[in-house]
C-alpha cells in the first residue's frame, strides 16, 4: 500500500529545478492553452499513475509514479546505479511517521516526458523496490513547472504552459492554498450521526486509499470513536510498520461534489503538521479517480470534472 509522503526536512545543499519555459525579459507572450504541450499516456498499476520518463544520456524509457502528494524526486537507488548516476550531496528525507533518515541525492541533467524538457532535477537516491517495477516517483518538480491535467477515464497525463488554468463549462474551479509545498483544499465529511465535519486536506494523487487523516485530528473530533472499525493493516514504512485502521465515512463534499462511502484511514503514527493552518489529512486515489483533475499550481488552482456521462 502506497502511503509514503515524501518530504525534504532538511537539505544540505539546494539547487533550484530551472523553469522550462522561462521568457525573454521584456516580452510578454500571450499563452494559448486550449493545446497542450504534450499528451503522456500511462498506465494504473494498483491506485498508481505510472508515467514514462527518459533521462538525458540514457535511451531507456523508465516508470515513474506520478502523485501530486510526492515533495521530491525519488530515483529508485537501482536504476542509478544501473544507469551509472553517482550521489553528489546529501540530505534527509521523512516518511509518514516523521523519521528522518539520511539520503543521497543528484541531479539529474534533464527528465523528458514526450516532448517536454524538463532541465536540473534534483532526486533524492532511494531503495523503491517494495514499489514492483517502478523507477522513480515525481509529484511537485512537474507541478512547478507546467499546469498538469490527470484525465483517469483516457488514462492520459497533459501538460500544459503556465497561464490560465484550461477549463470547460461543466466542472468547477476551485482555490487551493500550500503546506510547504504541498496543495491544501478544503472538504467536508458526513459523519455516520449525520453532522459534518469541514477541513483543510492534502491533495494526494498517488495515495492508496480515499481519505487518511491526521491523528491530532482524529483525536481532536474523537474520530477513532465515532467512526465504526471495518479493519486494519499493518504496512512497512521507511522506519517501521505502522498499524492503520480502516473504515469508511457516508459523504464527502468536494467543491460541491457529493461523494458516497468514501473510505478512509488513521494511524496514530500519522501527522502532516500544517504551516498556518490545521490539516485534516489527505484525500487520495479513490477520490480523484471519479474526475478529471487539472492542477494550476502557479495560481493555486484546481479544477475538477466529472467524466462525460456521469455529469450532474
Amino acid at each position: 500500500m502506497w502511503r509514503y509522503s515524501w518530504i525534504v526536512i532538511i537539505p544540505l545543499f539546494c539547487f533550484a529545478v530551472l523553469p522550462a519555459t522561462a521568457q525573454r525579459r521584456g516580452i510578454t507572450a500571450v499563452i494559448d492553452n486550449k493545446k497542450p504541450l504534450a499528451v503522456i499516456p500511462f498506465q494504473l498499476k494498483g491506485k498508481q499513475v505510472i508515467i514514462p520518463v527518459t533521462l538525458s544520456g540514457s535511451s531507456d524509457t523508465l516508470r515513474f509514479i506520478f502523485d501530486t502528494g510526492a515533495e521530491v524526486t525519488v530515483l529508485h537507488s537501482g536504476t542509478a546505479e544501473r544507469l551509472k548516476l553517482g550521489s553528489s550531496r546529501q540530505g534527509f528525507m521523512s516518511g509518514t511517521n516523521n523519521a528522518m533518515i539520511k539520503t543521497p541525492m543528484a541531479t539529474l541533467n534533464a527528465l523528458y516526458f514526450k516532448e517536454v524538457r524538463m532541465p536540473y532535477v534534483s532526486a533524492y537516491l532511494e531503495n523503491l523496490d517494495n514499489l514492483g517495477q517502478v523507477d522513480g516517483v515525481i509529484g511537485i518538480a512537474l507541478l512547478k513547472n507546467y499546469i498538469v491535467k490527470i484525465d483517469y477515464l483516457q488514462q492520459q497525463l497533459l501538460l500544459f504552459r503556465q497561464g490560465s488554468t484550461p477549463t470547460s463549462n461543466t466542472g468547477r474551479l476551485l482555490h487551493f492554498q500550500l503546506n510547504f509545498t504541498t496543495p491544501v483544499i478544503e472538504a467536508a465529511i458526513q459523519l455516520p450521526d449525520g453532522s459534518n465535519l469541514a477541513g483543510h486536506y492534502h491533495i494526494t494523487t498517488g495515495g492508496d486509499y480515499g481519505i487518511l487523516f491526521n491523528w491530532p485530528y482524529v483525536e481532536k473530533y474523537r474520530l477513532h470513536e465515532r467512526l465504526p472499525t471495518l479493519s486494519t493493516d499493518r504496512v512497512q514504512d521507511m522506519v517501521k510498520v505502522l498499524t492503520y485502521t480502516n473504515s469508511s465515512v457516508s459523504e464527502l463534499k468536494l467543491g460541491g461534489y457529493p461523494i458516497g462511502s468514501v473510505p478512509v484511514s488513521y494511524c496514530k503514527d500519522i501527522n502532516d503538521l500544517g504551516v498556518f493552518t490545521e490539516v485534516a489529512g489527505a484525500i487520495g486515489f479513490d477520490v480523484w479517480k471519479q474526475f478529471t483533475v487539472t492542477i494550476n499550481y502557479d495560481k493555486k488552482e484546481l479544477y475538477i470534472e466529472l467524466p462525460k456521462g456521469k455529469q450532474q
